[in-house]
């Protein structure tokens, strides 16, 4: 298992210094800013390969009309992915 930190990013350059705690906050600090910003931990279940899903279902909305797929096979596919478990949610203003 992982765990993934809500409103972090990657430093681009010296270190973050992060305490998680075992209710799921979670605050980090920049090396040039000694205060720390209070965030969300977000326990990340073993899983396969992520991608994005809503990506995916534009390329086969397009596969499926330039091949002519039946609107039940269109349908049930498009369900599929709708359906599959979210391992990360969205982030704030993505889709």
């Amino acid at each position: 298992m992982g765990v993934y930190i809500k409103d972090m990013e990657m430093p681009t350059e010296g270190y973050i210094d992060v305490r998680i705690k075992c209710n799921g906050t979670a605050s980090f600090a920049i090396a040039n800013n000694p205060y720390f910003k209070a965030v969300e931990a977000v326990p990340v279940p073993p899983h396969g390969r992520l991608v994005d899903a809503y990506k995916l279902m534009e390329e086969i909305r397009l596969f499926i009309k330039e091949n002519m797929l039946s609107r039940d096979d269109a349908r049930e596919l498009l369900e599929t992915i709708e359906n599959a478990p979210t391992v990360i949610e969205a982030e704030d203003g993505e889709t």
